[in-house]
């Protein structure tokens, strides 16, 4: 009997597709949530025309707001602040998704051994490529598809008000933002010989693109928006005064980057880079006498990363607190969100923008914390944990090994976060008391020792949802508080969100009972997700 299959050429497109459709739905509709909170939130805190343009004169001259936000433009109207304080928001996140799909895509799946299968049938090395693009592409379809819907039912919202017409630019100027650098991702793969190489050139790129939008937005040198993708994407000015003809260098650029991947895809081995890795090293066996010790140089490169960054961004806002406490201290939105969150009426200005700092850090804390997990799984599901199991080393010894070094690095981002704060604003003449600030850093670290335990119980439970679950507690956390500061939400809701058990510290004095009863949940679940492990079955991708 012979079988027919449907379409050989185009497999990989549709797998591609298939299998990332579920996180490109999700997304969309979390940005459409997004800027629903946000725009029906402006319109009921500033109903008219005049509270509007109060409001929006606190942010004009706050070089620390632009920095991070870019210049108002129009945002008198409820469009205009809407797309202003939620825009350069949806690019970055949704910029950081792409990537980290792309990279997963490309040279993921070749370093796990799975691109093989698929390029082993009816292709070449370039078609697949441009199969995996074709892939992408049908993914980023659907996320603007339902951006699109979203944005327009928020724009049809009466207090709201912005045609389809508009929402239909805002939604495909969030796509092609996502998708520049969603091509980047895919190039670096081509180039460099390992998944994380690629990730990392490609975060480093971001991290370039946006240090010269913002030094473009806060400065003379304007023209620095021209050179920069990201300034590309900021100048489409989406329902406030759009500038479709930026979208022309943003599709000369993607389509350049796409050629090249389908070009360079040719030119390599399957399984090595444009750059390769020499073939030979001298041994180093430092580091190898234990699992714990071992954990410690495998993760150290991508540990001392993270902790990098958390104190560059703390260090960063720290140097805004003088700029941008100007503007909580007289905003009467910001004083909403922050009433809710610090669960006091009357705050100081610096201590409210703190507030908000240590609450940004816990998110990056957090996110560390989910990567640590999902390493953990990573290590069993592609047989790493095989080797050290078979010596005479307990499952358990090798799991709180890399449990303690995960829960070290949190303790030091939490400090790394304390310094860096207190440096910046000591820098402008605005710091508070180094133990004020340093009670802030250990509040902080609170949900993150929550997912560590989320984490673990599902490692223990069910392997698979480890990265899943993990990543979860991250997202709908950050979605929920993000949501209901433009909404009201039912109690029962916001309950389900870690942050919204937390108190915007040094804003608010710490709730220490909810802190503790936080971490022993952590704690008991740990527990649990550790004796399932030592009795269940090791278990694959």
């Amino acid at each position: 009997m012979i079988q027919h299959f449907r379409s050989p050429q185009t497999v990989i497109a549709r797998f591609v597709a298939r299998r990332n459709l579920r996180s490109a739905t999700l997304w969309a509709l979390v940005f459409g949530g997004y800027l629903a909170s946000k725009a029906i939130g402006f319109a009921d805190t500033y109903p008219t025309l005049a509270g509007r343009e109060k409001a929006v004169a606190l942010f004009t001259n706050n070089v620390g707001i632009k920095m991070i936000l870019g210049p108002i433009r129009h945002a008198d109207s409820v469009g205009g602040y809407a797309a202003w304080n939620t825009f350069g928001a949806m690019v970055i996140i949704g910029s950081i998704w792409a990537m980290l799909l792309a990279t997963k895509t490309f040279r993921g799946e070749e370093d796990a051994g799975r691109w093989e299968l698929l390029a082993s049938g009816q292709t070449t090395a370039r078609r697949a490529a441009a199969n995996a693009l074709a892939g992408l592409v049908a993914c980023l379809g659907l996320f603007y598809v339902v951006c699109a819907a979203t944005f327009s039912l928020v724009g049809r919202t009466h207090s709201v008000n912005f045609n389809v017409g508009a929402a239909l630019f805002f939604a495909l100027s969030v796509v092609v933002g996502v998708g520049i650098f969603m091509v980047i991702g895919a190039l670096a793969s081509q180039i460099l010989p390992t998944r994380s190489r690629a990730a990392s050139v490609t975060a480093t790129i971001f991290g370039v693109c946006f240090l010269l939008r913002g030094i473009a937005d806060i400065t003379s040198a304007h023209w620095l928006l021209n050179i920069t993708p990201l300034g590309w994407v900021e100048k489409l000015q989406p329902l406030a005064n759009p500038q479709p003809i930026w979208l022309l260098p943003i599709a000369v650029f993607i389509l350049a980057a796409a050629g090249l991947t389908i070009f360079l895809a040719g030119q390599r081995d399957l399984g090595e880079g444009i750059l390769a890795d020499k073939d030979t090293a001298k041994p180093h066996i430092a580091l190898l006498k234990s699992p714990l010790l071992a954990t410690v140089r495998l993760t150290r490169a991508n540990s001392l990363g993270w902790l990098a960054s958390i104190f560059g961004t703390a260090l960063l806002y720290g140097l805004l607190t003088k700029s941008a406490a100007q503007a909580f201290s007289q905003s009467a939105s910001a004083a909403k969100l922050l009433n809710r969150l610090a669960h006091q009426s009357q705050l100081a200005s610096i201590t409210a923008f703190l507030g908000v700092v240590f609450f940004l850090q816990m998110f990056f804390i957090m996110a560390y914390a989910a990567s640590s997990l999902a390493a953990i799984r990573r290590d069993e599901a592609e047989g790493y944990l095989d080797n050290f199991v078979v010596r005479p080393y307990s499952r358990l010894r090798w799991l709180w090994g890399r449990v303690c070094l995960s829960t070290t690095v949190i303790i030091i981002a939490g400090l790394l976060t304390t310094l860096g704060v207190w440096i910046g604003a000591a820098s402008q003449h605005s710091s508070l008391p180094i133990h004020t600030l340093l009670l802030a850093g250990v509040n902080s670290l609170v949900p993150a020792v929550v997912v560590v335990g989320v984490g673990l119980l599902a490692f223990g439970l069910r392997p698979r949802l480890t990265s899943l679950l993990a990543y979860g507690v991250l997202a709908w956390s950050f979605l929920i508080e993000m949501v209901s500061s433009g909404i009201s939400l039912n109690h029962w809701i916001l309950d389900t969100s870690v942050l919204n058990h937390m108190s915007l510290a040094p804003a608010g004095g710490p709730k220490w009972s909810t802190n503790l009863a936080l971490v022993v949940l952590a704690v008991v679940i740990s527990l649990i997700g550790a004796m399932a492990f030592r009795s269940r079955d090791l278990q694959g991708e």
